[in-house]
């Protein structure tokens, strides 16, 4: 992999940079509030608030010297409750959906821990991973499973709040069926929904490694070392944990869903 390890730094124009970056918010913003109406205005403010923590309290914790993957670990609680409840309201979809996503995200941050340690993995992926490291001082390990931690966060949430929402359309609907019953029917809508967002997923890690896959496919060097190769592999182990976090969290939340429902309504 020696030509993946010859990386050049390029600097554009300021200007031009800045000028597109705001062009394409005004625009994202303006598609928010036309499409989403109220719901896409109360997501801007939940997506705000998110970048509020990010950039002020988990990025100095761990500039600071405090452990990346924990620092995560406890942030995601107050992201998920502000992103549940701005976008949802205090709703019963809402509290079980909060409750489905930090449950599935603790069995994907624990398997992330493990895989990254099992596979024993540095974390230097990058220049920027490198310069963090060594100047900084930061643990690149849990670094990287900090990384693949937020990553997986946000499929999450996507999956368990669309799910819990089927699940509650369906017992409205059908509210004398009985509980296999929904959850088949349900689990039946999550099957399809899980296929699409994998395959989504997927594609947008792809398109992130897609300078280091045309390099490794180019390459004369064999299968092993390529796999070798931790910016490449790194990305693998983020797309797979991502993957299984997904597959887990669809019958997770559909289960947890029509439990706490049907019960409340028996």
């Amino acid at each position: 992999m020696r030509e993946a390890r010859c990386l050049t730094t390029h600097y554009m124009t300021p200007q031009k940079i800045g000028i597109t970056l705001f062009g394409l918010s005004v625009l994202a913003i303006a598609l928010l509030f036309g499409v989403g109406g109220k719901k896409g205005f109360k997501s801007l403010i939940s997506l705000a608030l998110t970048i509020i923590i990010l950039m002020s309290v988990i990025i100095p914790l761990i500039a600071n010297g405090y452990d990346p993957a924990w620092v995560t670990f406890i942030a995601a609680i107050p992201i998920t409750v502000l992103i549940i409840y701005l976008t949802e309201g205090f709703t019963v979809l809402s509290n079980i959906s909060i409750v489905a996503i930090l449950f599935n995200f603790s069995l994907v941050s624990l398997l992330a821990y493990f895989s990254i340690s099992f596979a024993g993995f540095t974390g230097v992926i990058s220049d920027a991973a490198s310069v963090v490291g060594g100047e900084v001082g930061i643990n690149l390990q849990s670094l990287l499973i900090a990384g693949i931690m937020l990553g997986t966060l946000g499929a999450i949430i996507e999956m368990v709040v669309t799910q819990v929402a089927t699940v509650i359309e369906f017992i409205e609907a059908s509210p004398h069926a009985d509980k296999k019953y929904i959850y088949k029917q349900s689990y039946n809508v999550g099957v399809a929904h899980l296929g699409s967002i994998i395959n989504t997923l997927f594609l947008i890690y792809a398109g992130i490694l897609l300078p280091l896959l045309i390099v490794s496919i180019g390459s004369p060097n064999p299968l092993s070392e390529i796999i070798g190769y931790e910016p490449l592999s790194s990305e693998i182990v983020r797309t797979l944990a991502g993957t299984i976090g997904l597959i887990i969290a669809m019958p997770t939340s559909t289960f947890l869903a029509i439990f706490w429902l049907k019960r409340k309504h028996e």
